[in-house]
């Protein structure tokens, strides 16, 4: 039976097709080519950064750079973060780290509306400049938007959307910054992550356990301004010929109230706990059928995790995911358990998987990779059940 749809739920929906029509006119009337990036001497350069959105690929916010000429009139936005759906393969070079991500010049009223129908916020930061430092700049942003120029290998830690202007704007410009605030060491890549997934505690834990080695690197100011956020908060620090290059911040969008849903499922460390107590309790129980397949659900379940881990290091372009030490524990190895839980006699594999368990264990608050601690009752979980297997206890 198809649901209810009440009265505020159609005049939603009939805005938001006004909205994508509208937005749809723009774009036709006012895409920007690129022989019409010529600029007039009389323009207003800022800053834009916007808020992160509900969907996972939007939680760490995203930046542009809008572009106003008075004299033309024209009102555009300089965007790294557009991609084409239509690409062979999508998917597969999406998960590969394969997948071009490009500049994009598109009016800012596209870009507002756009923003405004997804709840998100906008601030704009202006940049005061000199008429020659406006120059420099847009001399590299029609630089990129040529067609051989366009597209570049999108990396989240080292090249994305709010890298570009940083880097367009560091290299057009020279600019300068306090010893204090170049020398300075701050949090890992990852912890700065752990900010915006606070409340999102299984998005946390999937991500510590695919990110290895590289996402424990000290962020310097520099490299921290991967993030929308921290571009927004680093960049006005920044002198040009001595000066401030960056005004007051104005808010163009407020960020629309959500509530907040629990859903009252348990965090990754408390579901793990009580799942590793009632996995490890079933080796009481006198099933063998059960017995086996629990570990095997679970020494399967391990394999596949190794699988996907070695996959993202070996198999793919992502910088973050390679030197990943989850993989230590999460093995492809796992597999060969298979036919010991079903009642097989060699228990190599076992003592293999049990024992990297163990190590990873010892192994845990010495590591230089910063481990999940909800891979605490997993470990427990592993070496437990390997134990029981080999001393014959679930046999």
């Amino acid at each position: 039976m198809p649901d209810l749809i009440n009265e505020k739920q159609v005049s939603k929906f009939m805005s938001a097709k006004l909205l994508l029509f509208t937005t749809f006119l723009l774009c036709l009337t006012t895409r920007m080519k690129a022989q019409e990036l010529l600029i007039s001497d009389s323009i207003r350069m800022s800053l834009l950064t916007c808020s992160p959105g509900d969907a996972l690929y939007s939680t760490f916010g995203h930046s542009a750079l809008r572009v106003v000429d008075y004299k033309t009139g024209n009102d555009v936005v300089f965007n790294w973060g557009i991609f084409n759906f239509n690409t062979p393969n999508f998917y597969w070079k999406f998960m590969r780290g394969q997948l071009p991500y490009s500049i994009g010049v598109d009016p800012f009223q596209y870009f507002y509306l756009d923003y405004k129908s997804l709840g998100r916020g906008v601030v704009e930061t202006p940049l005061n400049l000199p008429r020659e430092a406006q120059d420099k700049i847009m001399a590299a942003l029609r630089e990129n938007y040529k067609f051989e120029n366009r597209e570049y290998k999108y990396d989240f830690f080292f090249d994305n959307c709010a890298t570009r202007i940083r880097d367009i704007l560091a290299n057009a410009l020279q600019l300068e910054y306090s010893t204090q605030d170049t020398t300075r060491t701050i949090k890992p890549l990852r912890s700065l992550l752990d900010e915006r997934l606070g409340t999102m505690p299984w998005s946390d834990f999937g991500i510590d356990l695919v990110l290895g080695l590289p996402a424990d690197r000290k962020a310097s100011l520099d490299m921290e301004m991967f993030l929308p956020d921290y571009l927004g908060k680093n960049l006005p620090k920044a002198r040009y010929q001595g000066q401030p290059i960056f005004g007051a911040n104005q808010v163009l969008l407020n960020v629309l109230p959500t509530v907040q849903q629990n859903g009252g499922f348990p965090k990754p460390l408390v579901f793990f706990s009580i799942l590793a107590a009632f996995i490890l309790g079933l080796g009481l129980v006198p099933s063998k059928w059960l017995n086996r397949s629990v570990d095997g659900l679970l020494f399967l379940s391990l394999g596949l995790a190794g699988l996907l881990i070695a996959f993202l290091w070996f198999g793919t372009d992502h910088l973050a995911t390679k030197d990943n030490l989850n993989l230590i524990w999460a093995n492809p190895l796992a597999l060969l358990c298979l036919g010991a839980a079903f009642g097989g006699k060699r228990k190599t594999w076992l003592w293999v998987t049990g024992g990297l368990a163990v190590l990873t264990l010892a192994f845990f608050p010495f590591s230089p990779q910063d481990f999940h601690t909800a891979i605490l009752p997993i470990l427990l979980m592993i070496a437990g059940r390997c134990a029981l297997r080999i001393l014959g206890k679930t046999n």
